[in-house]
């Protein structure tokens, strides 16, 4: 929870400064829903572990082989497997919910693989595995988030306005996704290590230890 929020802080500035400023959407609910949109990645990040400017480490521990898991703990690869599947879904129906230029299910796999690659690649430098079976997995959840939210027509609970002409910009959800990436690698660090020395240090801390 530190972890997350010590980079949602910044979420609110930025997307106000991509919205209303470089893009010049002045939608509210495209404000919202961009945000929410924005606090997923941070969880994802957080979540998957990637690394920051202070954890820096490299760890060559690769699986190339897909399924090769499961021979060695059935259950946790099954726990695993759904757990990326789970984590990936809101991609799927988030991306075509708020941007109309993503309502195809190749550019979803595509998106879902290309995050979920560079996610795997970025844990060579953490203490976790790169693993195809990631990769795998985190695309399906993405495509089943597509196909659910084409089930319900991709709708959220803001009215974005599709006749808006700026609503679907290409790269716009590329550019969010490395803001975000930027923030949790250089910024996040000082945040949480304050709020943690703050914690650690409470009168409340020294009385549930």
């Amino acid at each position: 929870g530190i972890e997350c929020f010590s980079s949602m802080i910044f979420i609110i500035p930025v997307v106000f400064i991509l919205q209303y400023i470089v893009f010049k959407q002045h939608n509210f609910n495209k404000f919202i829903a961009v945000f929410i949109f924005a606090c997923y990645l941070i969880a994802v990040f957080s979540v998957t572990g990637t690394p920051t400017f202070q954890t820096l480490k490299l760890n060559f521990s690769f699986n190339f082989v897909p399924l090769i898991d499961i021979l060695n703990s059935p259950i946790s690869y099954i726990i695993n497997t759904v757990l990326n599947i789970f984590l990936f879904m809101p991609m799927g129906f988030l991306l075509p919910s708020i941007w109309q230029e993503y309502r195809s299910i190749k550019k979803i796999a595509f998106i879902g693989f290309a995050m979920s690659t560079i996610i795997e690649i970025s844990q060579i430098f953490t203490f976790r595995a790169t693993d195809v079976d990631d990769l795998i997995t985190n695309t399906l959840g993405a495509v089943l988030g597509y196909c659910i939210g084409k089930i319900i027509s991709f709708k959220l609970p803001l009215k974005i306005s599709a006749t808006d002409k700026n609503i679907s910009i290409k790269y716009e959800p590329i550019i969010i996704f490395v803001i975000i990436f930027l923030i949790s690698f250089f910024l996040q660090p000082f945040v949480s290590n304050t709020i943690w020395d703050i914690v650690l240090s409470s009168q409340l801390y020294e009385i549930i230890k």
